[in-house]
C-alpha cells in the first residue's frame, strides 16, 4: 500500500502496536528505562512516576501473589541467555488485575547496561490463553 505521508518513526510505531513494550534494568525493582504509550492505556499510570523509581517500581505493578514467576523467569532468562514466557497478572492504576502474556530476553550489549526487553500481551484480548499464573518450561 502506497502512501504520499510521513514515513512512520520507531518510536510512532512502538506507540501504536497493540502490546506494551517495555526495557527495565536487571536490578531488584526492574528499574523502568522505557516504556511504549501502551503501557499508559493498558495500566493508566503516568510513565513518569516510574521513571527512575520515582513513586512506583516495574515489580511494583506485578500482582504479589505473582511475583515469583516473575523472578523466576527472570532468573531463567538470566541463566540461560535466551528468551522466555510467563503468564502472570498486573495491577493497573484502578486496582484492576490484568492477566498478561509476558515474553522477555536479556539485553546484553557490550558498553550498554543490562536489562530485559519485554512485551506484555493484555490476555483479556484472547481469554483461551488466560490460565495460572506460570513460567513456561520449553519442551
Amino acid at each position: 500500500m502506497a502512501s504520499d505521508s510521513e514515513p512512520i518513526l520507531p518510536q510512532d510505531f512502538l506507540d501504536h502496536l497493540p502490546v506494551l513494550t517495555l526495557f527495565v534494568a536487571n536490578d531488584e525493582h526492574y528499574t523502568l528505562k522505557f516504556a511504549n504509550a501502551e503501557a499508559v492505556r493498558l495500566l493508566g499510570y503516568s510513565l513518569d512516576d516510574f521513571k527512575d523509581n520515582r513513586r512506583f517500581t516495574a515489580a511494583s505493578v506485578i500482582h504479589p501473589d505473582d511475583q515469583a514467576i516473575s523472578d523466576e523467569q527472570t532468573d531463567r532468562i538470566m541463566h540461560t541467555g535466551r528468551a522466555c514466557m510467563s503468564r502472570y497478572r498486573v495491577v493497573a492504576a484502578d486496582g484492576t488485575a490484568i492477566q498478561v502474556l509476558d515474553i522477555s530476553r536479556v539485553y546484553d550489549v557490550p558498553g550498554q547496561a543490562q536489562g530485559l526487553m519485554t512485551v506484555l500481551v493484555d490476555l483479556r484480548l484472547a481469554p483461551e490463553l488466560q490460565g495460572k499464573s506460570c513460567v513456561f518450561k520449553p519442551s
